[in-house]
């Protein structure tokens, strides 16, 4: 039995996938949120995938790490995934990566922006996955109104990041992002996006015959497998998928998502049209049927009816409805402020665009 363990809320890409994929896989896989954990104090034996390590609280995560001590204390035949307590998240991952030479630019906390000598550079979430919340910033005066206008949005500067631009776009105008996924010892290509625009989003997205012939090649052949394999292992991830572009040929990683969206959902609205649906049809089949079997390889044959004792305190109980309280006022006064904030920045618009 394979147990994904998510944060509640966070659970709806593997959801996602059981229902419209992983039906050979459904009766072999179990979701397990935070909440189950603390309510039932008790795990079964088996595979876990700890998911989402970047979405958990100081509290979830600290419960997670002793999960899996007490998981890999249980049997040697269990297979464990992400290790809750040395997984580099998205900051610590780009500050390894440039520290040694992997990737060709830094980023800095929104907090040490005075620091910040190298432009162009652009603001975003530390923990989410919405890309970036600026246009490129060329110098001191515009990253500080940036940050300004992102406090006024109630957005607190300990949750972004500073990232440094690594301009990617080849003679055409073109840019390409780059998707594999890894799951336990296998590293699967999954996507290759090309757009106008530098970030590479599926809005916006270009596919003809040409493109969609590249994406193909790309995950046949998994022509970056090595580099993948070195940086899932810096990042201590095995189950993930990393983002990642080329300059001058050389692998530069954005980030690696240890909770990523597997199919999009059903429900989805898609600007594609079918022909070019059609087009990326054979990419997304030998997708899913790698992942598929890479999924299957990770299951343990331990017997999943016998059980461990997960001890949460009372101490971390409080914690936990701590953080999530603090969560919903935060959420509260941010969309308070985003509201408030939209007559001043909207005059600062004006300005701007006249002068």
């Amino acid at each position: 039995m394979i147990f994904f363990i998510a944060p509640t809320g966070d659970t709806w890409e593997m959801e996602e996938y059981l229902q419209q994929y992983g039906g050979p896989l459904r009766s072999r896989i179990r979701i397990v949120t935070y909440d189950d954990i603390v309510t039932q104090k008790e795990l079964p034996l088996g595979t876990y995938v700890f998911a989402a390590i970047d979405r958990l609280s100081p509290t979830e995560r600290e419960i997670a790490a002793h999960c899996w001590q007490e998981l890999s204390r249980a049997s040697s035949d269990i297979t464990l995934l992400n290790h809750p307590a040395e997984v580099l998240c998205r900051y610590e991952l780009l500050q390894a990566c440039f520290a040694l030479k992997r990737n060709t630019f830094g980023a800095r906390r929104a907090a040490e922006f005075y620091r910040q000598r190298c432009f162009p550079v652009f603001i975003r979430y530390e923990c989410r996955h919405s890309g970036s919340l600026t246009s490129l910033l060329y110098n001191q005066w515009q990253l500080a109104g940036a940050l300004a206008k992102q406090l006024l949005l109630g957005r607190c500067l300990h949750n972004l990041i500073i990232v440094e631009y690594c301009e990617t776009v080849d003679s055409s105008g073109v840019f390409r992002e780059y998707c594999a996924a890894i799951t336990g010892d296998r590293i699967i290509p999954q996507a290759l996006v090309h757009n106008y625009n530098w970030v590479t989003k599926w809005d916006g997205r270009l596919v003809d015959a040409d493109k969609a012939r590249e994406q193909r090649e790309y995950v046949e052949n998994n022509p970056h497998a090595e580099w993948l394999r070195e940086t899932f292992a810096l990042a201590k991830i095995r189950y993930g998928r990393i983002d990642y572009g080329l300059k001058d040929g050389v692998p530069q990683v954005w980030e690696i998502n240890t909770n990523p969206m597997i199919v999009r959902p059903a429900a989805a609205p898609t600007s594609l049209p079918e022909e070019q649906r059609n087009l990326l049809a054979p990419v997304r089949e030998h997708f899913l049927r790698q992942f598929q079997e890479a999924l299957a390889a990770i299951d343990s044959a331990v017997d999943s009816r016998q059980t461990i004792r997960i001890d949460v305190s009372r101490r971390q109980l409080r914690r936990l409805q701590a953080e999530k309280q603090f969560e919903l006022r935060l959420r509260a006064v941010r969309g308070i402020l985003a509201q408030a904030a939209h007559v001043p920045l909207s005059l600062l618009r004006h300005f701007r665009d006249k002068y």
